[in-house]
């Protein structure tokens, strides 16, 4: 039986099986750790009638899509997934959405695919904010709607979260006729949920507007996450009711249901303002609110000059995280020479935003012609893996082969940071247990054991941009998999 570490792994499997090319082996240790569906986000707009940015007449897509945006705000090295998606269609409030505009949605869902980004996708028709109104109706609504689930059904491996959006100023559901139209509200949301799959989530803007709704199905209460548009920790004069205070009921409804669905937020402009924040907010309400609330992803295009650049300059310590009841992993405070030292707040919920998996141990056992494995491991992240992916079990022969490919039964949605209220921020343990029966012909000697876990729509499989990646494991690419080595088996 072969029983190994994450520890172990890092310093062994690089010299691990003769032939092994030591160039497919790559390591992917140092933070950032790109995965799908987590992380910082920056937001990008465009109306779908000529590509043009609503707010910036001289961009336009593609000049100003992805590489741009992550220039402009210095996240180059960031290893960003995910982009705020906004989809004007303003042009149309008097009729049909035609085919040219479809096919110009495609090309920004195609470029966003060669870049290995999914969308935090939002429509709208209203871009000229308060005190103006887009010209949407219920019936407008429901009609693109029709038009727009194909669309989004083709898409939905290349979407992180669709926010309910259509109504009022931005989307935010305030500003329109609409807005006390809750017929109109619930229509939205039901339709959207019925063309979305019953695995994905969907977030509103405010628990008060959630607790209005009448669902056609009651089980779709947990799919409906939230994006929190005004996180300002709590601190802001104008936080009750727009953010989620420490305390306050909405705050207690997010805590309940938030391990569950899709959690995102933005800080408002630092401007100097009513409704602006132009003062630091604490890091260390900051972070507990994050573990609280499960944040699996945050923009940091507004307040960049600000409290975003304030987290890159606050240190962070292992013990501070401790009396804060942080989870993270031991090594991610260690450098190469296993010195303890600090991280910047800015790195840590970067890299801690949604799921970090952490392999415990696992042990693999070969009995005749099946193979009986044992893997622990936590989750060091705000949040678990909220999207459907699937997991399977990888052997790799000698030559590098992905000899034998084995689904397993998992669901990674369960995979906790800790016991959802249990009140305690012990790390959960989680496990993969089982055995599986190698096909006839296979019997090679030894094998590097892997796990592969590719998005759940089959259509994404082959793109290892959108395979989840462990903390601290070897990644191995082949067959366009980019499978985490977590053992071998003689």
């Amino acid at each position: 039986m072969k029983t190994v570490t994450g520890i172990i792994l890092t310093l062994v499997f690089a010299g691990s099986l003769t032939g092994m090319k030591a160039q497919s082996l790559q390591m992917e240790r140092i933070a950032p750790l790109r995965n799908p569906d987590r992380g910082y986000h920056l937001e990008s707009n465009f109306f779908v009638h000529d590509y043009r940015n609503p707010f910036h007449d001289g961009l336009v897509f593609p000049d100003s899509f992805i590489d741009d945006r992550v220039a402009t705000f210095g996240a180059q090295d960031d290893s960003l997934t995910l982009t705020q998606l906004y989809l004007y269609l303003s042009d149309y409030v008097d009729g049909d959405i035609p085919e040219e505009a479809f096919d110009r949605m495609q090309a920004i869902f195609d470029t966003m695919q060669t870049k290995g980004y999914k969308a935090i996708l939002r429509f709208a028709y209203n871009y000229k904010g308060i005190g103006f109104t887009g010209g949407e109706t219920k019936e407008l609504i429901s009609r693109h709607l029709d038009q727009l689930e194909p669309f989004i059904r083709k898409n939905l491996g290349l979407i992180a979260v669709c926010q309910m959006g259509f109504i009022g100023a931005w989307g935010e559901w305030h500003s329109s006729p609409l807005s006390t139209d809750q017929s109109a509200k619930d229509m939205l949301v039901n339709r959207l949920l019925r063309i979305f799959p019953e695995e994905y989530c969907l977030e509103l803007r405010y628990p008060a507007q959630k607790k209005l709704l009448t669902l056609d199905r009651p089980e779709d209460w947990k799919r409906i996450g939230f994006s929190n548009d005004y996180f300002t920790a709590g601190e802001h004069p104008l936080a009750p009711d727009n953010d989620f205070v420490p305390g306050d009921e909405n705050y207690a409804m997010v805590l309940k249901d938030s391990p569950y669905f899709f959690m995102s937020g933005e800080i408002p402009y630092a401007e100097n303002s009513e409704w602006g924040l132009h003062k630091l907010i604490s890091v260390e309400n900051t972070l507990k609110i994050m573990r609280d609330h499960h944040y699996s992803a945050f923009d940091i295009t507004q307040n960049n000059e600000l409290n975003i650049r304030h987290w890159k300059e606050y240190p962070v310590t292992a013990s501070e995280l401790d009396s804060l009841g942080i989870l993270y992993d031991s090594a991610y405070f260690e450098n190469s020479d296993g010195e303890t030292v600090a991280r910047s707040a800015y790195d840590f919920i970067r890299d801690h935003l949604g799921y970090r998996l952490n392999l415990k141990s696992a042990s693999f056992e070969r009995r005749k012609n099946a193979i009986h494995f044992d893997i622990s491991f936590t989750n060091t992240g705000f949040a678990a893996v909220i999207n459907p992916h699937q997991v399977h079990l990888v052997f790799i022969d000698e030559d590098g082969k992905a000899a034998v490919d084995c689904p397993v039964e998992a669901d990674p949605k369960s995979w906790q940071p800790y016991e959802p209220g249990s009140g305690t921020y012990e790390a959960a343990v989680h496990s993969l247990r089982g055995k599986v029966k190698l096909p006839a012909g296979s019997g090679k000697d030894r094998y590097m054991v892997g796990l592969w876990m590719p998005d759940a729509m089959e259509n994404m499989h082959g793109m290892p941009a959108y395979d989840i990646k462990w903390a601290d494991l070897p990644v191995m690419y082949i067959d366009g998999k980019a499978v985490n080595i977590v053992g071998e088996v003689d």
